[in-house]
């Protein structure tokens, strides 16, 4: 990429300015607060967006520190630059009432919508975050001598471990670590309530089946009262049994009341025959006599058959009775025997089911399983971008720094505690022993290799916001010496003149851009 010209409509404290850039050096020259680095933030800001922080935050965040005051409508400007032999028009206007973003290529004429992904393309896909940690580079004003060894160990040793010191693997398998902690802590909790309802489902198993034991001893017993009765299928009908006992002494009782009726009529014949035949009177008293017997007999055998089919009458009352309150007894059990059976289906089958919810992988348990996977594939992710990256980034770190110290220091070493040092050929030195100068040197070397690694599909221009505050004229030289071999755009944002002096003196072609 090569940036062709700014037009800064309105961003920070720069109004409707207009840059124009070289594809070679570029200083961007002007005294302190005079807007280099508002310059460097409109470029960053029109490649990859402006968005506005929340809350609190919002108020000092990149949106708000160059938010402007006049005009607010019009928040950005366009930017003109080439990209694989084509020219394109860059508009955005960040102002959030307003939001807008097009992307013109000049060649086809095609026009498209920023945010539908067409610059990303363009861009190789380089994330803000390779930006911020490769080409655009600032000087550490603010770092000490130490802070910034602890920085350069720190960059070094996220780009070896994942090609990227805006990923941090380390960090993002801690987090998987902690998000598969909470779901382990649900999976118990929710294993602990599976437990809990079977044993309670358990519990209510076994009071149901001991009441359905009770119910069954209960109708055993009716069965046996039921056989005492005949009331057993199969069995000769109880009933039967008493209507013939019934009928058979009714059938007694009325054979004696017709034999004591018999009797007297007999016995009423023989004293009318008496009357008529005096002669045979004695005779005839004779048969009165044994009539009247026989009406004696009959009458107290028939009294004692009503008396027994009373007795008969009351017992198959009796009989009936039993047998109804038998068999609501029976469909009472039954019912109930029935609800029981449901119920205990249904705790079998709800049980069962808890059965099937511990043995089928659980919404937690499937996640789990991911998590795992994904921490051993950043694993080996990690030892394989280790092997890769780290070792071509080490190498080509050591290339540079070689450059540009002039063979000084000739190779960068980190052993497995992530302690850096360099060799000077004949012997290794530790980064708390290199001036602050040297260590600058490393820095820019680092972020120089890392960005040839990870903006490979789109080289983007190299942009130097006051860097150079503690090289002196001959680290100096070697750097822009360096740069200018590398034939890619450079911008270096300076308040100092020795940049271009050195750059004259070596007859460096440059474009000085003043503000």
């Amino acid at each position: 990429m090569i940036i062709r010209r700014l037009n800064i409509r309105n961003f920070g404290k720069i109004h409707d300015r207009t840059l124009e850039f070289s594809p070679g050096i570029n200083v961007l020259y002007g005294e302190n607060e005079s807007g280099k680095t508002t310059v460097h933030t409109f470029i960053k800001s029109m490649l990859f967006g402006l968005s506005r922080m929340r809350g609190k935050a919002a108020r000092n965040d990149v949106y708000s520190t160059y938010e402007p005051w006049e005009n607010p409508g019009m928040y950005g400007g366009i930017m003109w630059f080439q990209s694989q032999e084509h020219n394109y028009r860059l508009t955005r206007n960040f102002q959030k009432e307003h939001l807008m973003g097009e992307l013109l290529n000049e060649d086809s004429k095609e026009l498209t919508d920023v945010e539908k992904g067409s610059l990303e393309g363009i861009l190789g896909n380089v994330s803000e975050a390779i930006y911020d940690n490769t080409v655009s580079v600032a000087q550490l004003k603010s770092v000490t001598g130490q802070d910034l060894v602890r920085e350069l160990q720190n960059y070094m040793a996220s780009y070896q471990g994942t090609g990227d010191s805006s990923i941090d693997l380390g960090r993002t398998a801690q987090m998987l670590k902690m998000s598969r902690k909470g779901y382990l802590v649900q999976e118990d909790r929710r294993q602990k309530e599976i437990d809990a309802q079977q044993q309670k489902l358990m519990v209510n198993i076994d009071y149901i089946q001991g009441e359905i034991r009770d119910i069954r001893e209960k109708l055993s017993k009716i069965d046996e009262q039921e056989g005492s009765l005949h009331m057993r299928p199969g069995d000769e009908s109880g009933a039967a049994l008493l209507d013939q006992r019934v009928a058979r002494t009714r059938a007694k009782r009325n054979g004696y009341a017709a034999g004591m009726v018999v009797a007297a009529i007999a016995g009423i014949v023989a004293l009318i025959l008496a009357a008529a035949l005096a002669d045979s009177i004695r005779v005839s008293l004779g048969v009165v006599a044994v009539a009247a017997a026989a009406v004696v007999f009959c009458g107290m055998q028939q009294l004692k058959y009503a008396r027994e089919l009373q007795k008969r009458m009351r017992m198959k009352g009796r009989w009936l009775s039993r047998q109804e309150k038998l068999k609501w007894n029976r469909e009472s059990l039954q019912q109930d025997y029935d609800e029981k059976e449901t119920a205990l289906k249904n705790l079998q089958e709800e049980y069962r089911e808890y059965e099937d919810e511990s043995y089928f992988p659980s919404q937690n348990e499937i996640e789990i399983q991911a998590l795992n996977l994904a921490m051993t594939t950043i694993d080996r992710l990690s030892r394989d971008i280790h092997t890769q990256v780290g070792g071509r980034l080490r190498q080509r770190t050591s290339q540079i720094l070689s450059e540009i110290t002039g063979g000084k220091y000739q190779e960068v070493l980190m052993d497995a505690d992530l302690h850096m040092t360099v060799n000077t050929g004949d012997r290794t030195v530790g980064l708390e022993r290199l001036s602050r100068g040297t260590m600058e040197q490393i820095y820019f070397a680092l972020r120089m290799a890392a960005g040839e690694l990870l903006c490979r599909e789109e080289s983007f221009p190299v942009i130097l916001d006051d860097v150079f505050g503690m090289y002196d004229e001959e680290r100096l030289t070697a750097v822009l010496r360096w740069l200018y071999k590398e034939e890619k755009q450079i911008i270096i944002s300076t308040c100092h003149k020795r940049e271009m002096e050195i750059l004259d003196k070596e007859g460096i072609p440059y474009q000085k851009i003043l503000l």
